[in-house]
């Protein structure tokens, strides 16, 4: 009898556990679902990392940082790999903290000194000279901006500078030395020999972009290009189609069959012909019945 009472109670805790871890998992399986999508509704906010340890006074490599994301906006830090690149670090920064602002040293230009910064892989630095009357005060080595010609045949964006010279000794004119893609070099090129000038525009420095280059009017001829074959296809395709015919009209019983003429279908008059003569000519004449 003890045996027996014992054999159900054994069973009894082995269900009453099973419920339990049931609950349990249950319980667990909908807090991570929770967890999941509080994290993905959390806005991310991008940032520039050491991937690597740099050393005070270290030029910052390409190799040195990475982009990171963060749930909330870390202020006076870098967004974007290329402000801190070819930069010299204030002082020691360990590997995965962010880069600040105040952890590296500002780029001036002194007297027209050769101060300039590396481009990055796959871009190439071209020099275009400006004014300096028309250069605006917030364009300088450390800031991102977008580039657009006068005739909106080309604009730039996020464009980086890699140096400011001084080429004249009356301090007239600028030199900027831009980082351009290779592969728009030969665009560039064209548009900045045919063009009346430059615009510059400022970015805001919480903005987060890529660099961008657009050749609008190599876009708007191959848009004309597009629409003008279009327009060829479907007058080929009109070409092709046959020839609409009159609709067919029913005959009845005892009635004459219409003639086809150029103009249409008209019907058929009774008539008879008859012969002329008028001297030495004939010929002939018909009349209705």
């Amino acid at each position: 009898m003890s045996l027996m009472n014992n054999r159900k109670s054994l069973i009894a805790a082995t269900i009453a556990a099973i419920f339990v871890l049931a609950l349990f998992g249950t319980i667990t399986f909908k807090n991570e679902n929770k967890k999941t999508e509080t994290k993905q509704s959390t806005p991310q906010y991008q940032y520039v990392s050491a991937k690597n340890a740099i050393k005070k006074n270290a030029v910052i490599k390409e190799e040195d940082v990475e982009i990171k994301m963060s749930p909330a906006s870390l202020v006076g830090s870098y967004k974007a790999t290329g402000e801190v690149v070819g930069r010299k670090a204030k002082q020691d920064i360990e590997v995965g903290k962010p880069i600040m602002k105040v952890f590296v040293q500002e780029i001036k230009i002194d007297d027209g000194a050769s101060v300039g910064i590396k481009p990055t892989e796959g871009f190439r630095a071209i020099p275009i000279l400006v004014r300096k009357s028309s250069l605006p005060p917030y364009i300088s080595l450390s800031d991102r901006f977008d580039l657009a010609t006068k005739e909106n045949s080309m604009t730039i964006e996020n464009l980086r500078i890699l140096n400011m010279l001084d080429p004249t000794k009356d301090d007239s004119n600028k030199m900027l030395i831009l980082e351009i893609k290779s592969e728009d070099i030969p665009s560039f090129i064209k548009y900045q020999v045919a063009t009346k000038g430059f615009i510059f525009l400022q970015k805001n420095k919480e903005d987060i972009g890529e660099y961008k280059f657009m050749d609008i009017q190599k876009l708007e001829e191959e848009r004309k290009k597009a629409e003008e074959k279009k327009l060829f296809d479907e007058l080929l395709k009109q070409a092709n189609e046959p020839a609409s015919l009159p609709p067919i009209e029913n005959i009845k019983n005892n009635e004459p069959i219409p003639n086809l003429q150029p103009s249409g279908f008209i019907e058929a008059k009774n008539t008879k012909e008859v012969e002329v003569i008028i001297g030495n000519s004939k010929t002939k004449m018909e009349f209705e019945d």
